[in-house]
């Protein structure tokens, strides 16, 4: 059961433009680099599965603590931009960066939300403004947390694939 009236501000239809510019330009980078194959359904498959992966994610750890749906696409659309900056980084050749990325990516997007957060709750007086800040830290805070279950769970299922395959039980 819903609780409350659902508003649409004018923050909220940007944010939701934003988010689809976002996962757009992730999902048209991705297609890039799907190898051609003799399954031509998976140049559209793959990158879908992933961005939606990121989307549902972050949809499923912002109802967890009720987020506004601001902070969840806040939350995708951090997600989205790291994982774009990987694929920029690694066409590029930059090693070095694409070999700190993801601790970058923690340094921006878990470790300053958890510094700011104290700091938060000391220094606001309690309210639905301090409740906001609050939970704008954790939504980026879960947004590095979308890109490591993201990446763990594409791991694994590139690794399941692969083990399939080699016993033959499945051809590409």
């Amino acid at each position: 059961m819903l609780r409350g009236k659902f508003r649409f501000t004018m923050a909220t239809v940007m944010m939701a433009v934003v988010t689809a510019a976002v996962a757009s330009a992730l999902f048209a980078r991705a297609r890039d680099h799907i190898p051609a194959s003799s399954y031509p359904y998976l140049t559209v498959d793959a990158p879908a599965v992933f961005v939606l992966s990121i989307i549902l994610t972050a949809v499923a750890l912002g109802a967890l603590k009720s987020h506004t749906p601001g902070q969840v696409m806040l939350q995708i659309d951090l997600a989205c931009l790291s994982y774009f900056g990987l694929i920029l980084l690694a066409e590029a050749g930059a090693l070095r960066p694409l070999l700190y990325w993801f601790q970058v990516s923690f340094a921006l997007q878990a470790a300053l939300p958890l510094i700011a957060r104290p700091h938060i709750k000391a220094d606001m007086e309690r309210g639905p403004r301090r409740d906001w800040w609050k939970k704008t830290t954790e939504a980026v805070l879960f947004s590095f947390f979308t890109i490591f279950i993201v990446l763990v769970s594409s791991f694994l299922q590139w690794l399941t694939v692969m083990l399939v395959t080699s016993a033959g039980m499945l051809k590409f």
